[in-house]
């Protein structure tokens, strides 16, 4: 009877053990990781009846009669074994020793029964456990640390694995409740941070709602990066903000410490991400240009914004910055400027600073210049407050959307759902022979919503990312182009090698070396040194690139893989028709003419005034400009006259394209003492070193192939754009 009891409690010691390890493992396979929950309480009634029974049979064998008062003491010496892990060996070895199998059966009854304990234990307590090494294995490896509990910050920890939660001032509740949720948390004052920090990189992320000190944030990371850290500060702020954090707050900072504090914007992000995949000109039909890439005149673009708010708004912005086109006019080139018709249920959402920027402060800026006044960079055809489902705002639109017009309808009002439903009720409503894009801020469902020629763009799940916020690739991509074209004082060797390399190899070579945390900062600091307005203007030329390509009927797409090649330079320069650079720009005239490359140059500096202009920037006066000897690094002696000053935010070129040309000579009369540049032959030295404000923009477009291809793109041709 003794071995039949001994197997079958051998058997239900098996079951127990292998529903313990198979429910855990399930569970570790689920949520890749150890999960300790209250359910793990299940498995002490099965182990407490199995030890307790294995202790009667004990008991029966040694000869001990079974009554009420033996049975309860029984139950005391399984207790003991499940909670002080005592065993009572003069009860247990006779029979042990009789029948071998119960040594079996004891060891897994006690090896089940201490599992179940320390799981039932940990149950209470695992929420924390977890947190607590989840926490070191991120902070081991390197991590995102988002500092301040807010709603920004839990959208990012949703959306991104293996991030922690800095927030010091956090109530006890609010912290159970995370940690409970498998959020991992941190409680630890920003300036404690550092002794927990390890070799490896870190990303700390502010977010504006997040209620902390900016100036306090500021001074701790760099306390912490002063100490040898490999951290990186990324904080979200409105453009004005961002001039007040680069100027002020880390202007006293380092170049090696400020080349890692990067702000950010949720709406620029979406904006940004706006013109980049949806350029213009890569739905305008191809009937609205002349061969060279000119407007034709009976052409009009338009955008209209159903809703003014945040969104819109920096939209705005940056459609202005961006969407720039060039007509004929006789022998000449001329400004076109995109109509922009803006509506709005709310009066307040029509009285900004942008606004204001362009209406007023635009003219009283440029009243009163030495030098051609600036093409406005935009025409506002209409603010005005409206019910949009009035039957005029209709009328409007469908009047704006006309056989000789391209239109784009960019709608963010309310909830998701309703502006969908609008922008159908938009696309309904509008002539057949229109040429339109209707575009549609979408929060929370962008990818969801069926392909019905309306484009949803937006959706935040896709912004509060690591790619979009830490590692935002258009800032990236700035950062490359800067390290490989533009002038750096004494490059590194492997960067001469870079350089040297064909285009289509450099991405992959700088891939390479960048894998070098020292490299890394040499591009970073690099880029830093460079003045607020000049990392804007590295940032939105970087941006414009897929703009000017559709003008020209191209796209840019990225590559697979080596072998992943698009058209060729050859093929690239049919478009680009630039017969200036064979002869290295020796003939000035040539930057008056209306080829390809002229109209893209002209364009160009219509967006760099554009750029320039909402940064505050005003004309330089001439008497600003002033001669002065400098010398070079070899000793030489050479005049020069700047006619920029970042201080006051003034610079001369912010005038119009053929402006540039009477600044070229007003500065050549006061470097050469009144000499009349009239009679200097084209191949003068002086005169040529002048020319290059022209010659800039051309050598920049003559790299835009090396550029994109340098980068991991391949230029492909626009088949979306109509013919």
């Amino acid at each position: 009877m003794f071995l039949a009891t001994g197997i079958i409690l051998l058997i239900i010691s098996l079951v127990i053990i292998c529903a313990i390890a198979f429910t855990t493992a399930r569970k570790i396979k689920i949520r890749g990781e150890i999960v300790i929950s209250k359910k793990n309480l299940i498995y002490l009634v099965p182990t407490y009846l199995l030890i307790y029974f294995l202790h009667m049979s004990a008991w029966l064998y040694n000869g001990n009669s079974l009554d009420f008062f033996s049975g309860f003491s029984l139950l005391g010496s399984a207790l003991e074994v499940i909670t002080k892990f005592k065993v009572d060996t003069s009860l247990v070895l006779p029979v042990c020793e009789a029948y071998p199998v119960y040594y079996v059966d004891f060891v897994l009854a006690y090896v089940a029964g201490g599992a179940s304990v320390i799981l039932s234990v940990a149950s209470f307590f695992s929420p924390r456990i977890r947190n607590y090494f989840s926490r070191l294995r991120y902070l081991r490896r390197g991590c995102d640390i988002v500092i301040g509990y807010s709603e920004g910050s839990m959208r990012y920890l949703k959306n991104n694995k293996g991030c922690i939660l800095l927030a010091p001032s956090m109530a006890r509740n609010t912290y159970a409740d995370l940690i409970r949720s498998g959020f991992t948390v941190m409680t630890c004052p920003l300036g404690s941070l550092n002794r927990f920090l390890k070799d490896v990189p870190y990303n700390l992320i502010l977010f504006r709602d997040g209620k902390i000190s900016y100036s306090d944030v500021t001074d701790q990371f760099i306390a912490i990066k002063k100490s040898g850290r490999k951290v990186a500060l990324n904080m979200e702020a409105e453009l004005n903000e961002v001039k007040i954090i680069k100027e002020k707050l880390i202007a006293e900072a380092d170049k090696q410490v400020a080349a890692y504090i990067n702000c950010f914007s949720r709406h620029e992000i979406v904006a940004r991400q706006f013109v980049r995949q949806y350029p213009i000109t890569k739905y305008i039909p191809r009937h609205f240009f002349n061969d060279n890439c000119t407007l034709k005149h009976d052409k009009e673009i338009n955008v209209v914004f159903i809703g003014f708010g945040k969104m819109n708004y920096q939209l705005f912005r940056m459609c202005c910055m961006q969407f720039q086109f060039a007509v004929h006019e006789g022998d000449r080139l001329a400004s076109k400027p995109v109509n922009y018709y803006i509506y709005d249920n709310r009066d307040q959402a029509l009285h900004n600073e942008f606004l204001s920027r362009i209406t007023y402060e635009f003219d009283e800026d440029f009243k009163d210049c030495d030098f051609p006044k600036p093409d406005r960079i935009c025409r506002i055809a209409e603010v005005r407050q409206t019910d949009i489902n009035s039957v005029e705002a209709r009328r409007k639109f469908c009047e704006v959307a006309n056989g000789n017009s391209f239109t784009y309808f960019i709608i963010s009002l309310n909830a998701d759902l309703e502006d969908a439903a609008y922008a159908q009720t938009l696309k309904r409503m509008l002539p057949d022979n229109a040429a339109y894009r209707i575009f549609v801020r979408n929060k929370s469902n962008a990818e969801r919503l069926c392909d019905d020629g309306i484009i949803y763009f937006g959706e935040e799940g896709q912004i509060y990312t690591h790619g979009c916020i830490v590692n935002d690739d258009l800032s990236e991509l700035a950062l490359r182009i800067n390290m490989l074209y533009d002038s750096i004082g004494n490059p590194p060797e492997w960067l001469r090698k870079i350089r040297e390399l064909p285009p289509e190899r450099q991405a992959e070579e700088l891939d390479r070396c960048l894998k070098d945390e020292r490299n890394i900062e040499l591009m970073r600091v690099n880029w830093e040194s460079r003045p607020m307005i000049e990392q804007a203007s590295n940032l939105y030329h970087a941006l414009s690139l897929p703009f000017k390509l559709n003008l020209l009927g191209f796209d840019m797409v990225k590559r697979s893989g080596k072998d992943d090649r698009g058209i060729s330079e050859e093929q690239f320069d049919i478009r680009y028709i630039n017969t200036g650079n064979a002869d290295d720009y020796a003939d000035p005239e040539f930057f008056f003419g209306t080829q390809s490359s002229n109209v893209l140059a002209f364009i160009e500096h219509s967006r760099w005034n554009a750029l320039y202009i909402l940064y505050d920037y005003k004309q330089m006066r001439k008497k600003d400009i002033v001669a002065k000897e400098v010398k070079d690094n070899d000793g030489n002696v050479r005049i020069t006259a700047p006619h920029k000053d970042a201080a006051r935010k003034r610079h001369a070129c912010i005038t119009t394209y053929y402006g540039l040309k009477k600044l070229i000579s007003y500065k050549f009369k006061v470097m050469y003492g009144g000499e009349d540049i009239s009679k200097v032959p084209p191949s003068d030295k002086r005169l040529r070193e002048l020319y290059n404000i022209y010659r800039y923009d051309y050598m920049d477009l003559d790299c835009i192939y090396r550029e994109i291809t340098s980068i991991g793109y391949k230029i492909v041709d626009n088949q979306t754009r109509q013919i």
